[in-house]
């Protein structure tokens, strides 16, 4: 039985060892914090952290969420749902939590070393593990970035406090105090708009803004309905675009023009965004991974003057204050920073980092997953998408196939151009959307589809009625059964070439070896 090593047990990490055990895997996941969940987990969630997507979209294909969870899931809902999806697919026993790597390298011989200790222990309590194949799942969410700026170590001598989003836990730390948020992220505008109520005053200091949708346009249309389907996504033309779509942006691209202007215009009347100064600079057409859920009463907090703004970056700390980039200072006790994540494998040997990321940190990996040149390596969780839950879960079934030789890739030389045309495209026509390479959007339905038609898995899920796979939101659950199509199609080639074998090339064969 072969063995996988994989690291991370978030939203990826699980569904790649539920993926795994059932294909047949020895299965051990390593966990650093002390209950599995990833961005979920107690450690890292901040008062009032929800679910970008509605309940019924985030779901994995084969476990849905309780009924009785909301539309959009609280924070620790999500980590009991995830744990609840461990316990049913026999995940747990699998998992090591609070255990550190601390290396992973190739073997000789093939495989990987993988080293590890228990958290906050010393390095003479290090444990060495073998593994046949190692799949990192720790994903772009792991690392909180903070960035250095001068002035800090004086401005909390004197009584600030510095933290990530990841480290906001409990509003009894802004409560009275005047608060700055950098950022404008997601993270970063949930937080703002939460320390709105207990805070003396909250000034968010982004230097960009961004497209947010309301979870219900005009209150009554639930967005999912516009964002969350292949007819929303049509509307981005695709680089292999065809047919319809290819035709739809070359011949009908005025109506295209419209439909955009229209869904902007909805959207600022709807949020204000000009009224507040919120208005981003770039078409909606052009978003990346910057699209998210608006924080429920931030737009309102922002027109009313309880969430103040201030546009620039925050270039030095003072006792009691920051000075931004343009000489601003912003009276200051708390400083909350909503500024991403650091893209980083600090635990694989230089040799197989030097492969998977370049010098500017961006992943050279196939589908997000794979590089030939390290065989037996693969990475779940490094695909930035609207339904990081359905990509991840197709991208683990992917892995599994190819680990049990079940797909073949094209020739190496023919991947790596892939993966250069894909980051060329990406810096070339989103650049404000690059985030390592790592983003999808907004070609999340694309993407599944490739990962599909790469196993020889249907891409149409739903064909006796194409209408309400077009147009309705995404539906995981049509992927349940990827698993059974998968499967019976190894079973039957197995069946066509064991019909190839006739008697006579069997005895021929078998007296080639007598």
């Amino acid at each position: 039985m072969a063995s996988v090593g994989i690291i991370g047990g978030g939203l990826s990490g699980l569904v790649a060892a539920k993926t795994f055990l059932r294909g047949g895997f020895e299965v051990t996941v390593f966990e650093k914090e002390d209950e599995v969940g990833g961005v979920w987990a107690r450690s890292r969630r901040y008062p009032g952290l929800q679910t970008q997507n509605a309940r019924d979209t985030y779901a994995f294909s084969d476990f849905p969420m309780p009924s009785h969870y909301p539309e959009w899931p609280e924070g620790a809902q999500v980590q009991a749902y995830l744990a609840s999806y461990a316990d049913h697919f026999g995940v747990t026993p699998r998992v090591r939590l609070r255990t550190q790597v601390g290396e992973i390298r190739r073997r000789d011989g093939g495989g990987f070393v993988v080293d590890t200790r228990p958290v906050g222990a010393p390095a003479s309590e290090r444990n060495t593990h073998t593994f046949d194949q190692v799949i990192i799942s720790s994903g772009l969410f792991s690392l909180p970035h903070i960035p250095a700026i001068p002035g800090r170590e004086a401005f909390e001598a004197n009584g600030g406090r510095v933290l990530h989003t990841t480290a906001f836990h409990d509003t009894s730390v802004v409560r009275g105090k005047r608060v700055v948020v950098v950022g404008f992220s997601k993270s970063a505008c949930d937080v703002a708009s939460v320390a709105v109520e207990p805070a003396r005053e909250v000034t968010l200091v982004h230097r960009s803004t961004a497209w947010k949708a309301p979870r219900f346009l005009f209150g009554v249309v639930p967005t999912k309905y516009l964002l969350l389907n292949r007819f929303s996504e049509m509307f981005f033309l695709h680089p292999r675009a065809e047919g319809f779509e290819r035709a739809m942006h070359e011949k009908a691209f005025g109506f295209v023009a419209w439909y955009w202007n229209q869904v902007m215009g909805a959207l600022d009347m709807d949020l204000g965004l000009t009224k507040t100064g919120l208005r981003p600079e770039a078409p909606l057409s052009d978003v990346g991974c910057s699209l998210n859920m608006a924080p429920v009463g931030f737009y309102e907090a922002a027109q009313r003057g309880a969430l103040k703004l201030h546009r620039g970056e925050i270039a030095r700390f003072h006792e009691g204050a920051v000075e931004t980039s343009d000489g601003k200072r912003i009276p200051a006790d708390v400083v909350i920073f909503g500024t991403g994540f650091r893209q980083e494998f600090p635990f694989l040997e230089p040799s197989l980092q030097r492969i998977v990321q370049d010098e500017e940190g961006t992943f050279r990996l196939y589908r997000g997953l794979y590089h030939p040149d390290v065989p037996g390596l693969g990475f779940c969780g490094f695909i930035n998408s609207l339904y990081s839950q359905l990509t991840s879960e197709v991208g683990a079934r992917w892995l599994c196939e190819l680990f049990r030789g079940r797909m073949k890739l094209p020739p190496r030389e023919e991947v790596i151009a892939r993966i250069d045309e894909h980051l060329a495209f990406r810096k070339r026509e989103r650049p404000d959307a690059f985030t390592g390479g790592a983003c999808i959007v907004p070609w999340n339905f694309h993407y599944i589809d490739d990962l599909c038609r790469d196993m020889g898995a249907r891409v149409r899920r739903l064909p006796q009625n194409p209408f309400r796979e077009f147009l309705l939101p995404v539906d995981p659950s049509l992927y349940a059964d990827l698993e059974e199509e998968l499967d019976a199609r190894a079973r039957e080639a197995r069946d066509r070439d064991e019909a190839c074998r006739t008697p006579e090339t069997s005895r021929s064969s078998s007296n080639a070896f007598s």
